[in-house]
């Protein structure tokens, strides 16, 4: 008499399917904010591998607690602004609600997320020893033993890398931009050290954008959240009121890396 097969444990999510069913998550979170109780029942914030996705629930949350209204506008301002492929987060989302599957599937999504967080190995060895753990990816890559990559860190600290690609661009803004708000706010104060400081960040913001062009999609968000920090540091550099600066950006990126800072100034003031 044949042995009986026995039955296996269903096989865990795919990367792949991991990715869809937060893609789907997210369209219906912002579609119809009523389905992030139903999903926040069985998911929690570490059973999501996208930073984005994971920033879209945990703000929405948020948002429903304070009996504020959701949709990718009012998510937007506190959570990444850059989407998985790099590009805006603003569009990412818009199209992610439009093509949110109907609420029913958000139960099923949720359980499919945390079956496969509860199957992921720990990832507390990163804590203890990356550097090991980085030649040990690299040593898989390179002799094709994909099967041994630890692939959602991977994913995740190559996103950091261009991460920390976009914020040396932010911050040279920053740094561009204080020094635009000094010369223009406090003429008299005006030196060679503000015109080399504005030459120095246009400088690095031009390198950035010739090794990184794709970058450039996201030079207005930069320009705005590095203007942000560039009005507090301006006041504090100069001594003027914060409101003495405008609210917003009053330059252009073209501006700001054309606007002229002659030295020596005319009429050879120093």
């Amino acid at each position: 008499m044949a042995l009986a097969t026995q039955a296996r444990p269903p096989a865990p999510p795919t990367l792949n399917e991991v990715f869809e069913a937060e893609r789907l998550l997210v369209g219906l979170m912002l579609a119809d904010p009523t389905t992030h109780g139903r999903i926040a029942a069985i998911l929690r914030d570490e059973d999501w591998t996208q930073n984005l996705h994971r920033g879209v629930f945990e703000v929405v949350g948020r948002l429903l607690e304070e009996g504020r209204p959701v949709s990718p506008v009012s998510v937007l301002p506190k959570v990444s602004d850059v989407a998985p492929d790099g590009g805006p987060a603003n569009r990412y989302l818009i199209a992610l609600a439009s093509e949110a599957p109907s609420s029913a599937f958000a139960e099923p999504l949720a359980r499919r997320l945390a079956e496969a967080a509860h199957a992921r190995s720990g990832s507390d060895h990163l804590d203890r020893d990356l550097y090991a753990w980085a030649y040990e990816q690299a040593l898989a890559l390179r002799r094709g033993q994909f099967s041994a990559l630890d692939a959602l860190n991977l994913a995740e600290e190559i996103e950091d890398l261009g991460g920390a690609i976009y914020n040396r661009m932010e911050s040279a803004l920053r740094i561009t931009l204080m020094h635009l708000l000094k010369w223009e706010y406090q003429p008299e104060r005006r030196s060679r050290s503000w015109h080399l400081s504005i030459r120095n960040g246009r400088l690095d913001i031009e390198d950035v954008l010739e090794r990184h062009p794709s970058l450039s999609r996201r030079v207005p968000g930069a320009v705005a959240k590095a203007y942000r920090r560039a009005r507090i540091d301006a006041a504090g550099e100069t001594g003027l009121d914060e409101s003495i600066f405008p609210a917003e950006c009053p330059y252009t990126f073209d501006v700001v890396m054309t606007r002229p800072v002659p030295w020596p100034l005319p009429g050879g003031e120093a």
